[in-house]
């Protein structure tokens, strides 16, 4: 059986899901904004020495360009390097306050990056300023332990923190969810226990929460609500079981014997109420077969349907009266295995409605395994748009709910004043009440 999430696991990943994106944007902007840390930096040392540079230039034109260990600087783009002066006429990378960025990593993962700052001077000439690598001098570019030391000191710090809000939010929400989720839990795991009716009316365990105690009446009020209409149906299935079955039986057994008595042959009226005895047997058999919960198998057996047919239309002839009917029959004639007794009561139903709202003209019945279609002209489309259920027996809708149980589909169209329905008759087992319906 496939089983449901557990809704603890869902809130509780949930929230870890959302610490873990929390953590990942965090790990994630952290390089990005240390990168721009470092860029605000070097711009403002370079811009921060460029105006100190101007500013003592008109005083000291002589004066020669700042030079240290970071950077550089010269008078005019002609003094620069080649390279520097050729990454000029490309766009930057970036562009960081007054400093420019022109490059990116190389295919070694090595920084192939050149910050630019141009400063314009008093004269009309431009200082420019850029970066030194000292990587290709003798000796490499020069240690920095202490330095070094203390970034991955602060990195690892960075990392603590990070597992230092993980952690504890785990536990949180762990107890969170448990404090929330396990009376939730005992309610579920107490609503399986409604099915005994004992334990509706015993006291009702605290769930601790207001919420859960209101869901938990509720569901007990309505479990006793149901369980209180289930006895009600089941009395009510023994009271027409037997009050209703054994009438008929001795109505059934009298017609027989003044049939007997008559030489075998009934007067119409006697003819009429031994038709409707026997209809409403049929009818009190199928009720009872559907309002059982679960109904053995009912065997089948070798129908012949145009026998079948032509039987059922001679109990019901009498519906057609005075009217000027015709019946076309289109029946296959080879053997069909169904359940006798249900498959009469279905056809019988529908072939009964067909007789008595049909207007004069022509009633269509066709049959080829496993369809059976009736068509009839009907005299007002208008009194069949309130209801499908137009008919009298079981209706339409018994109908459909005795041929649920039997695995059979129905289709009622109402097209031009013509009503047609059609049964589509399935291979399969059926199910069945206890005692076949009729017996």
């Amino acid at each position: 059986m496939r089983k449901g999430l557990s809704l603890k696991w869902v809130i509780s990943g949930s929230f870890l899901l959302l610490i873990a994106v929390v953590l990942l944007i965090y790990s994630r902007l952290l390089p990005e904004y240390s990168v721009r840390g470092l860029f605000y930096t070097a711009s403002a040392m370079m811009e921060e020495e460029a105006l100190y540079f101007a500013r003592h230039y008109e005083k000291d034109p002589s004066r020669p360009p700042p030079q240290n260990y970071f950077f550089s600087s010269v008078i005019g783009q002609e003094a620069l390097p080649p390279k520097i002066r050729q990454l000029l006429d490309t766009p930057p990378t970036l562009s960081f306050g007054a400093v420019q960025v022109f490059g990116e990593l190389d295919a070694d993962g090595q920084d192939e990056v050149k910050a630019i700052l141009a400063q314009p001077l008093g004269d009309g000439k431009t200082l420019y300023m850029f970066d030194v690598d000292h990587d290709h001098e003798e000796g490499g570019e020069v240690e920095t332990p202490l330095s070094d030391a203390y970034l991955d000191h602060e990195l690892n710090s960075v990392h603590f923190i990070s597992l230092a809000v993980f952690v504890p939010a785990l536990i949180i929400i762990v107890l969170l969810v448990w404090w929330l989720v396990r009376p939730l839990g005992q309610l579920a795991q107490w609503s399986t226990t409604l099915k005994d009716p004992a334990a509706v009316s015993s006291q009702r365990p605290n769930f601790r929460f207001t919420e859960f105690n209101v869901l938990a009446d509720s569901l007990a009020q309505s479990v006793h609500q149901v369980q209180a209409a289930s006895l009600r149906e089941g009395r009510l299935l023994r009271y027409t079981s037997h009050e209703l079955r054994t009438p008929l039986a001795v109505l059934k057994a009298n017609i027989e014997l003044l049939a007997l008595q008559s030489g075998g042959a009934l007067p119409l009226p006697l003819q009429r109420i031994e038709r409707s005895v026997l209809n409403m047997q049929r009818i009190a058999e199928t009720l009872l077969w559907m309002s059982r919960e679960l109904p053995e198998a009912l065997p089948e057996e070798t129908v012949d349907m145009s026998g079948l047919l032509n039987e059922l239309i001679e109990e019901h002839r009498y519906l057609i009266g005075s009217r000027d009917i015709e019946l076309i029959l289109d029946i296959d004639s080879e053997p069909c295995h169904l359940p006798l007794t249900a498959c009469r009561i279905v056809v019988g139903n529908f072939l009964r409605n067909a007789l008595q709202y049909a207007d004069e003209g022509s009633i269509e019945i066709k049959f080829r395994h496993p369809r059976l279609s009736i068509v009839n002209r009907i005299r007002d489309t208008r009194q069949v748009e309130p209801s499908d259920d137009f008919g009298y027996g079981l209706g339409l809708e018994l109908m459909r709910q005795l041929c649920a149980r039997l695995g059979w589909q129905i289709e009622v169209m109402t097209e031009q004043q013509h009503f047609c329905v059609t049964l589509e008759l399935a291979d399969t087992a059926v199910e069945a009440p206890d005692h076949a319906p009729g017996e």
